[in-house]
């Protein structure tokens, strides 16, 4: 189907490792031999893996290459992807990245090449599989969008690349393969000044009024806006302390830590967005009232109609039906922070400023204790912004 693919044969690994590793001392050194074939002429092979000065160090990577070689010549990709990349990966990333993993594996991994036997996969297979996933008829919807396809593919490739380094694999065959070309985006990245004003003055009295001028006027990231405690804000003197993020674990609201010590970070806010949280906070005092709950005991700054956290995927939501009542174009929380940066970058006209603000993780500078203070020069960018929402 793909002639213009290098053959099976052409591709496949030079070398398969068939015995245990060996350690052997040779010329005062200490070395790690170990025994396979040729799968493409079935001639019996030995490689060195390694020479080291001592036999401890020598012995160290032979058990580890026996360790990785714990499958058969029959491994089939389910059997190592799930049960030794996948568990492997078990409190090494955060959860959600995880479940991501999962999703792949298991909806679109397995079901389509799960049975394949690890040392048979090849560019050839893993390009029909591409086609499987994103490609379709004319008129039809296909399996996944080039998007998501890429995403499956990258952790396949993940996964392969581990084979490598346990010798499960001679080379990782989703290297030699090309991810789908992702479509122009449809939805637009960020707002005009005009835009972002219009969306504002439509929302004057939604009850989240102040979460999407707060957005505007810093590029906060959705879950650190909506992990915002009061106790992070100090309206006397005007800034907001980026501190912990809200996340979706499984399906449901987890406060986390931020990713990087770049993204802990202080910023200066504006007279008007001051006054824009402080109608807030008499608002939302209202509603808990209303609602019998303890307002001094409640800490995030934007909650829910019943008093809880806001779903993070339900703040995309919100916005898209505000954006089309304000005739806008649709825009994503994401969207906020790009329209942020873009207007910060030509109200300021200081990148590094900015970087600083948007919790970039290549700034020079970390605050990395509570102050009440902000240099001059953000104090500036904060006032800048401020007055074009004012």
């Amino acid at each position: 189907m793909y002639a213009e693919c290098m053959s099976y044969d052409s591709w496949r690994m030079e070398w398969v490792p068939q015995d245990e590793p060996t350690v052997q001392r040779q010329r005062g050194k200490w070395t790690v031999r170990q025994g396979g074939y040729d799968p493409s002429t079935g001639r019996r092979k030995v490689r060195q893996l390694g020479t080291f000065d001592t036999k401890r160090a020598a012995t160290e990577l032979a058990k580890s290459v026996a360790a990785g070689r714990a499958g058969s010549a029959d491994e089939t990709v389910e059997a190592f992807v799930v049960d030794v990349w996948l568990r492997s990966k078990e409190g090494r990333v955060e959860q959600s990245t995880l479940d991501q993993y999962r999703w792949a594996v298991e909806r679109h991994i397995v079901p389509l090449i799960g049975a394949v036997r690890l040392r048979d996969l090849t560019p050839e297979i893993l390009d029909d599989w591409i086609v499987d996933l994103n490609g379709a008829p004319e008129g039809e919807k296909p399996r996944l969008g080039a998007t998501s396809t890429r995403l499956v593919r990258k952790v396949l490739s993940m996964a392969l690349e581990e084979a490598v380094q346990r010798r499960r694999l001679g080379r990782n065959p989703v290297a030699l393969t090309q991810p789908p070309r992702a479509k122009r985006a449809t939805t637009r990245k960020s707002w005009t000044v005009e835009e972002a004003k219009t969306f504002l003055a439509a929302n004057r009295k939604h009850r989240l009024y102040a979460l999407f001028h707060l957005g505007l006027v810093t590029g906060l990231r959705r879950g650190e806006l909506l992990g915002l405690r009061w106790t992070d804000l100090d309206l006397e003197h005007g800034t907001v302390e980026v501190a912990q993020q809200l996340a979706v674990v499984r399906g449901r609201p987890v406060m986390k830590d931020l990713k990087t010590e770049s993204s802990d970070r202080i910023l200066a806010i504006g007279e008007r967005a001051v006054e824009v949280l402080e109608e807030h906070r008499t608002r939302q005092a209202a509603e808990h009232v209303v609602l019998g709950l303890d307002t001094s005991a409640v800490e995030l700054v934007f909650t829910s109609e019943v008093g809880g956290w806001i779903d993070p995927n339900n703040f995309g939501r919100i916005m898209e039906r505000l954006a089309k009542d304000a005739g806008v174009p649709r825009l994503t929380p994401k969207g906020l922070r790009h329209t942020a940066q873009s207007i910060g970058r030509v109200v300021v006209g200081d990148d590094k400023i900015m970087q600083e603000r948007l919790g970039h993780s290549d700034i020079g500078i970390t605050l990395n204790t509570y102050t009440h203070t902000v240099s001059e020069q953000h104090r500036r960018a904060g006032d800048l912004i401020d007055g074009v929402f004012d």
